[in-house]
């Protein structure tokens, strides 16, 4: 009987040891209940790369018609003492499309001669300046050469080389003359012929009974008293000297350092070019008669 009792304790024992020696069956993965959606195309294109459209240069109008052009001057500043003789200046005009052979800009140094520049990113550079003042005054220019109307599209400016003086002095407030054409040099006719003269009276009206614009061609003079620019018709090839000044109500000069102006221009020998068919004819014609 004991026995019995001993067999039953130990069976009782051993069936939980052996079920916690027993492994859990490895349970299967589930399917996600949600699919991965594939990735779709970008709901907004691509765009391409415009091609940048640089407005013409040839126009002699503004890039934005009803807007002004203007001339701003980067460099020199205002009243800035640079020091060498050798000066960079940049110079960018808003609203106007400049390049070679069309609209520019006209730099004129002290009370010299107009130079042409017309790139946007190269400085016109002046060479050999004096020690002391010197005044800038820039303008936009249409291809032909003549200013462009409007009180921003030209540009003044006054610095110095080393030393503040007064060499170039000329006060803003009183009357004086910017020349623009003709240059210096070469000076060639229009299809018209003409010769122009182009300028601005600064502080004063021109008129009949007022300040007036006294020029000298070779001598001869002519007075104008209005603001337009001014052409000569049928000047000879050759060298031609100009004196400019500008006049008050009495006839006499503005003793001005700009109110007078020199300029000594040349205009070429034009030769015609010949239709080859009229050279063939002339030849054979030159071959009948010997």
């Amino acid at each position: 009987m004991l026995f019995l009792i001993l067999c039953l304790v130990l069976f009782a024992g051993a069936v939980p040891a052996r079920s916690q020696n027993e492994e859990e069956p490895v349970r299967r993965a589930e399917a996600v209940a949600e699919e991965v959606r594939m990735a779709g195309p970008h709901p907004e294109p691509v765009r391409r790369a415009e091609r940048a459209v640089k407005p013409p240069t040839n126009t002699g109008a503004p890039i934005h018609p009803g807007q002004a052009v203007r001339v701003v001057v980067e460099s020199p500043r205002e009243g800035e003492v640079t020091p060498w003789e050798t000066v960079d200046v940049f110079v960018r005009a808003e609203n106007y499309a400049i390049g070679d052979g069309g609209n520019r800009l006209h730099v004129i140094v002290d009370n010299g001669s107009p130079l042409e520049h017309s790139h946007e990113l190269k400085p016109v550079v002046l060479h050999g300046l004096a020690p002391g003042a010197h005044v800038l005054r820039i303008h936009a220019v249409k291809p032909d050469g003549k200013m462009l109307a409007g009180p921003e599209a030209g540009a003044r400016l006054d610095f110095f080389v080393r030393r503040q003086d007064f060499s170039n002095f000329q006060p803003l407030d009183k009357p004086y003359l910017t020349v623009n054409l003709p240059k210096d040099g070469m000076a060639f006719p229009d299809a018209e012929g003409k010769v122009w003269f182009d300028f601005r009276a600064h502080n004063v009206s021109l008129a009949k009974e007022g300040y007036r614009v006294r020029l000298l061609l070779n001598g001869v003079e002519t007075v104008l008293s209005s603001p337009e620019p001014y052409a000569w018709t049928g000047l000879p090839e050759g060298r031609h000297r100009l004196v400019v000044e500008l006049i008050d109500e009495d006839g006499d000069p503005v003793s001005e350092i700009f109110a007078r102006v020199e300029r000594t221009f040349e205009i070429p020998r034009m030769v015609k070019a010949v239709n080859p068919s009229q050279v063939d004819e002339a030849n054979l014609w030159l071959r009948r008669e010997r």
